[in-house]
């Protein structure tokens, strides 16, 4: 397994309901990953700003670690783990 740190700003599309996010798909360097699992979430706070991180998993196997800025209100994809 290999960790890649990413940030880059990604487009996402989620489902917010109940009080809760779910990541549904994301589009990083014009492709369009769909979420297929949603391994974990947690949450991290630098300063003011505080940070949602979901770990989610596409139609391959990697892992994408996906991370919203509640300060600027963007998506990143914040790193990769390659599998294989």
């Amino acid at each position: 397994m290999t960790y890649e740190n990413i940030g880059d700003r990604v487009d996402l599309i989620a489902l917010f309901e109940k009080g809760k996010l779910e990541p549904l798909k994301f589009r990083w360097r014009d492709r369009v990953y769909r979420v297929q699992r949603v391994n974990g979430e947690w949450v991290s706070d630098e300063g003011q700003t505080r940070f949602y991180h979901y770990s989610v998993m596409t139609s391959g196997p990697d892992v994408y670690e996906l991370m919203y800025n509640s300060s600027t209100r963007v998506w990143t994809l914040a790193r990769v783990c390659l599998v294989g």
